[in-house]
């Protein structure tokens, strides 16, 4: 029996079993060198605890760190564009097609101060702010009122992320609805209302909440773990090392002040007597407390200066500088180069690689504002224009809202190469006129009624032969006739 114990819980299956106990993943190791504060509980439990603090850091970096004010500058160029979204309505009708068209220029311009509620902005500088909403705060509330004295009707303004109460949460607000962080959710988990929170002398948790149905507000957030109910910063994940890149840039600029300020300190030497100071003058000098570029004080008697000679700035800091800004470029999804405007060290080949991805970056952007604001509020333009008889009403107003929205587009990084390969991706009938001209941000419909427009421009005067033997292509000879033609010596 000992045998047979012995047999089952010692030896080598005993020796196997404690290497197997043994045994555990790198990632979750737990040692003296591994410092890793972790949270077990939800993403929404993290934002409860955070999310102030984090907005009002990234807030405070888009207003005094020129990395952050760079890459906002360089989101507003490259997402929302110099001319804005472009739309193409796709509705059927070729007169209704156009008109749309026009009545939405006219909404979008500053002139008319149709689109938001301020009638201050035009809706590119609107789009702007709320694509800096999104990067800064990490979501957008969109508020929207219909106004019947406007030609357009609805209004839209930007609501402050931080004024949706993020402190306000009611577990059992009745009816199976719950409140977190002010936003008010269903029994499956929609939101019905915001509890929004003026402020009192503009401080935040000052005034008396308000309820504000979902129905007039557009929340836009990236939802980036599951059941996640409030946005998160784009920031979110630089904003220490933004911040310590400050400290430390602040520090070596410091050291470089003290380093290039020559200064001297006059020491009595104990057998000068005559009185320099003048006799209302304490001759007892003073500590050199500032240091200044070009100063000479009294030194105190009795005592000699020291000072701490300051060298010019750590040779390695531009190593550094650079090292930390490719890890923020990363954490915010574009290349280091667009991020920090440094071309110091780039070929066609990296840069154009650089370029694309960025491009991708802009368009995933420029996709999501699309698909989450500008198509709804496209919808609630094309239903104010019936409602209010600015277009005929007709039975299909999804024909109506039918569109597509385009966003700011590049010109090619090598024109000639990419031209050419472009031309025979057309040979080989692997894309079309179409994609090309919607891929660049233009409307075909537009684009051929300009090309006719310009036709009509150079037969009026008279340039249409001149336009074509320069630019166009060339007709081909004329046949010869059988009178004309060469005779061929016979064999």
């Amino acid at each position: 029996m000992f045998e047979g114990v012995k047999k089952l819980f010692g030896g080598k299956r005993a020796a196997t079993r404690r290497r197997v106990n043994r045994r555990f993943f790198d990632a979750a190791a737990s040692n003296r060198l591994v410092d890793w504060k972790l949270s077990y509980q939800r993403v929404n439990g993290d934002l409860f605890a955070e999310y102030p603090t984090i907005v009002l850091r990234a807030r405070s970096l888009a207003q005094n760190n020129e990395n952050v004010v760079g890459l906002l500058r360089n989101l507003q160029r490259n997402v929302v564009g110099v001319t804005g979204f472009t739309l193409q309505s796709k509705t059927e009708n070729p007169a209704t097609r156009s008109e749309l068209e026009t009545l939405w220029r006219e909404y979008c311009s500053r002139i008319g101060g149709y689109c938001t509620l301020d009638e201050r902005t035009s809706a590119r500088d609107f789009d702007i702010l709320v694509l800096r909403s999104l990067v800064i705060d990490g979501e957008c509330f969109i508020r929207r009122t219909f106004d019947p004295y406007s030609k357009f009707g609805w209004r839209f303004e930007v609501l402050d992320s931080m004024q949706i109460d993020p402190l306000y949460t009611v577990e059992n607000a009745g009816n199976g609805h719950r409140i977190f962080m002010g936003v008010e959710l269903d029994e499956r988990g929609r939101e019905v209302a915001y509890y929004y929170r003026p402020t009192v002398d503009e401080v935040y948790y000052t005034g008396q909440r308000e309820r504000l149905d979902a129905s007039n507000i557009i929340h836009l957030y990236r939802k980036e773990f599951p059941a996640q109910i409030r946005g998160i910063s784009m920031l979110a994940s630089a904003v220490l090392e933004l911040r310590q890149l400050d400290d430390y840039r602040t520090a070596e600029l410091v050291h470089a002040q003290i380093g290039s300020a020559v200064m001297g300190v006059w020491e009595w030497d104990g057998k000068n007597t005559d009185d320099i100071l003048g006799s209302d003058e304490d001759d007892a000098g003073e500590f050199v407390r500032e240091i200044r570029p070009g100063i000479f004080p009294i030194a105190p008697r009795g005592y000699t200066a020291k000072f701490l000679q300051g060298a010019q700035p750590n040779s390695q800091f531009g190593v550094f500088v650079k090292s930390i800004m490719r890890s923020i470029a990363n954490a915010v999804g574009i290349s280091y180069n667009k991020a920090t405007g440094d071309y110091e060290s780039v070929n066609y080949s990296s840069l154009r690689e650089a370029a694309l991805e960025d491009r991708e970056t802009y368009a995933e952007l420029q996709r999501f504002l699309i698909e989450n604001w500008k198509s709804i509020q496209y919808r609630d333009f094309v239903n104010a224009l019936v409602i209010l008889g600015r277009i005929p009403p007709t039975d299909n107003l999804s024909d109506l809202a039918r569109h597509q929205f385009f966003g700011r587009r590049f010109a090619w990084v090598d024109p000639q190469k990419e031209i050419t390969a472009k031309e025979k991706e057309l040979a080989l009938m692997l894309t079309d006129p179409l994609t090309e001209l919607e891929s660049r941000g233009e409307d075909p419909d537009d684009v051929i009624a300009r090309f006719v427009e310009w036709n009509k421009k150079l037969e009026a005067a008279g340039l249409r032969d001149f336009w074509q033997a320069a630019f166009g292509n060339k007709p081909d000879a004329a046949p010869e006739s059988e009178e004309t033609q060469t005779p061929q010596p016979e064999e």
